[in-house]
Formats: structure tokens, C-alpha cells, sequence
């Protein structure tokens, strides 16, 4: 089980990789575009071809107030990329391959870490495969780190960070019953990549110097933030909203009391 996982790291590591040595120009993200269509066709083609009992999530959302609540909050939990002033529209020879470039890293990596590899170890439980393959999910962030963009604590904040996102996209794919809800919601996650409002700082004076406080504990707020979350979204998948939650709507009268 680790050595095929580790197998399928390596193929994917290898195919971020390769596409670098001949596609050049990436102002447009011709180079992203081509590496995450290809990630997207290798490992569907994985995932169908073992016939991986994660196959049940890609599917439309299912119905129900489970799963309407989850999209829910995964839209308030993304809409601040959209509406706090940090995003701007791109022209159009930028945004349009920018949103493709979104949907690719989305769907993409969700199909790796939330199709295969989730699937992989589904085989240990549904609990153990979120928490595992979320960690994995982190880990594969090193990979933007390697050679030359080698920062060691960029890389620590930004494994624990997308760990932490991982473990709440898996709880949205399995209340929804969906893998392609939890690729939209990782596609806006990303949008900053491509839609970030560029500031001019060249006035501002020097940046202010971390503490080694600070670089420890910096990551850990989306660990704090992400885990509630994704743990209230796996509880309404086990039946509803919690006993307070109702009581509390029915206090601020949400909801109209039963006779």
C-alpha cells in the first residue's frame, strides 16, 4: 500500500517536472495548464482502471440539507477571496487561461489526493484515510520548494497550511458525495494565484523580520481555523445539524418549534 503510494508520488512528482523542459513560455500558463491536464488524465485513468471505491464520490452532490449546508459554507468560506479588496480583474488574455489554470490545479489535485490517494487508504477506515491523506496532501507541497525557491519556512507554513485545507476538502467531497464540489472549492481557494490585487509596497520601507515565534506559530491559525470546520461539516454528514445548533435557531426563532 505505501510503496504503490509512494509509486504514484513519484509518477506525479515526474510529471511536474518534465513539462518544464519544453514548454517555455508560461505568461499565459501554457506550462500549468499542460502539466495539470495531464496529472488530471494519468490518474483518472488510474483511479477507473483499479476500480478504487472512491469512484461512488465522482458524481454530482447528492440532494439533501447535508449537503446544501456543506456548499454553503464552502462558498462563505471562500467569498472573502472574492469580495475583501485582495482580488482585481485580470485582462482577458490573463484571466481566461487564468481561470483554466484554477480548474486544472482544482480538479487535478483533488483527484490525486482526494480520488486516489484517499482511496488508497480508505481500505484503514474513513477517519484514518482523511487524516493520512491530508498529510500527504501537505507533504506534496515541498515540491514547489525544491531547487533553487528552497525556503524552509515557507515550506513548513505552506505543508501545514494545505494539510489543514486537505482534511477540509475531504469532509466536503464526502458530505456532498462529491469530488467535483470539493475541485470547485479548491479551484477558489487558489484564486489569489491568479486574480490577486497587486499592491505597490516600494514605498512602504523594509518588511518588519519574523521571530522564530512567529514562523512556528504562523500556520498553526489555518490549522485552528480549517479543523472545526471540517469537523462541523463531517458531523452534519452523520446526521443533521448538532442539538445546539438547533436550539439556537429556534431561540432566535430561525426555525418555528414543532407542537
Amino acid at each position: 500500500m505505501i510503496g504503490s503510494i509512494l509509486g504514484y508520488t513519484t509518477i506525479l512528482i515526474a510529471i511536474y517536472r518534465v513539462p518544464e523542459l519544453w514548454v517555455k513560455d508560461d505568461n499565459h500558463y501554457i506550462n500549468s495548464i499542460v502539466t495539470y491536464s495531464v496529472v488530471l488524465a494519468v490518474f483518472l485513468t488510474i483511479i477507473f482502471m483499479k476500480g478504487l471505491d472512491c469512484l461512488e464520490y465522482f458524481r454530482l452532490p447528492r440532494f439533501g440539507l447535508a449537503s446544501f449546508s456543506t456548499i454553503t459554507i464552502a462558498a462563505i468560506f471562500v467569498s472573502p477571496r472574492l469580495w475583501s479588496g485582495q482580488s482585481e480583474m485580470k485582462p482577458m488574455d490573463i484571466a481566461l487561461p487564468g481561470v483554466i489554470y484554477l480548474l486544472g490545479i482544482g480538479f487535478s489535485e483533488e483527484v490525486f489526493s482526494r480520488g486516489l490517494i484517499f482511496g488508497k487508504l480508505r481500505h484503514y477506515g474513513e477517519r484514518k484515510a482523511m487524516v493520512l491523506s491530508s498529510i500527504a496532501f501537505g507533504l506534496l507541497h515541498i515540491n514547489v520548494y525544491v531547487g533553487y525557491g528552497w525556503d524552509l519556512w515557507l515550506a513548513y507554513d505552506h505543508v501545514i497550511s494545505a494539510a489543514a485545507f486537505g482534511f477540509l476538502a475531504c469532509a466536503v467531497m464526502i458530505t456532498t458525495r462529491s469530488i467535483w464540489v470539493s475541485a470547485i472549492f479548491h479551484a477558489f481557494f487558489d484564486l489569489h494565484l491568479v486574480f490577486e490585487k497587486v499592491v505597490d509596497d516600494s514605498d512602504s520601507g523594509p518588511f518588519p523580520v519574523d521571530t522564530l515565534w512567529d514562523n512556528l506559530l504562523n500556520p498553526w491559525f489555518d490549522l485552528f481555523l480549517y479543523l472545526p470546520v471540517a469537523l462541523f461539516i463531517m458531523r452534519l454528514n452523520r446526521g443533521g445539524w448538532p442539538i445546539w445548533v438547533m436550539r439556537f435557531a429556534n431561540r432566535i426563532k430561525l426555525l418555528t418549534p414543532k407542537p
